[in-house]
């Protein structure tokens, strides 16, 4: 019965959607060696507020469950540092305009894209403590900006059949399918260009991401199985940057 209702909250709140980013908590919190367990709770709640939030709307739920992660979001934030503070309500207020009907970022083109890129970017930047860390790590953060943006621009080319029929215009929608995969491909361009920059520092996080993104490049189409590989492949790259940055 437990594992029953385990599952059930699980679902509700989209766990195995979302449950792969709390990485860019550990990977940033090992970059910056901050790593503590409030920073990982924190990211979960978060995550999980945003994408209840989601399915409340999109599927016209009756049932808020996004309430319970924003109360423990409340009870949460005398424990947390006031940079995370600033960073995770950021991402409260993005997400809650992404899904709102009276705003919904998510149907609006070029801004849906970019407004998860820099969402999921956030959950990266929670660990951080202050400006100063941030800009003298600014390559690895825009290299995680546009691995995010190459994720979305994907997930959107597969759902587009079922975002007509919603009349989400997204900016696969927006632009169609070939110019949309020249935007993936561009991003993945700029990964390439990233590693680079961060190649002396950080050996096995350039070379798996120039592979990573040359592999998906080299796709002529692209469809639910390639975004699968690219979770499934994002993961196991994810590993490595853990083991350089762990080895360094």
């Amino acid at each position: 019965m437990m594992f029953v209702q385990i599952f059930k909250i699980g679902k509700y709140y989209r766990v195995d959607d979302w449950i792969h980013y709390l990485g860019y908590t550990l990977i940033s919190s090992i970059l910056i060696s901050n790593i503590e367990l409030i920073n990982f709770v924190l990211s979960a709640i978060i995550l999980a507020y945003a994408y209840s939030l989601n399915d409340y709307y999109d599927k016209k739920m009756k049932k808020k469950y996004f309430l319970v992660p924003l109360i423990l979001y409340l009870l949460i934030i005398p424990f947390v540092s006031y940079s995370s503070f600033l960073i995770s309500l950021s991402f409260l207020i993005l997400f809650t305009l992404y899904s709102w009907p009276k705003v919904w970022l998510e149907g609006k083109p070029i801004i849906s894209t970019i407004t998860n890129s820099i969402g999921f970017t956030l959950i990266f930047l929670i660990p951080f403590q202050g400006i100063e860390k941030i800009i003298n790590n600014y390559s690895f953060i825009l290299l995680i900006f546009f691995l995010n943006t190459a994720a979305q621009l994907l997930h959107e080319i597969v759902d587009l059949k079922e975002d007509k029929k919603v009349k989400k215009i997204t900016t696969t929608a927006y632009f169609g399918v070939r110019k949309s995969l020249i935007f993936f491909k561009t991003c993945l361009l700029f990964v390439i260009l990233l590693s680079f920059f961060i190649l002396r520092k950080f050996l096995l996080i350039s070379l798996s991401s120039i592979f990573f993104s040359l592999y998906f490049i080299r796709r002529k189409n692209v469809d639910i199985k390639v975004r699968k590989n690219f979770k499934t492949i994002g993961i196991i790259v994810g590993l490595i940057y853990i083991l350089d940055l762990v080895r360094g």
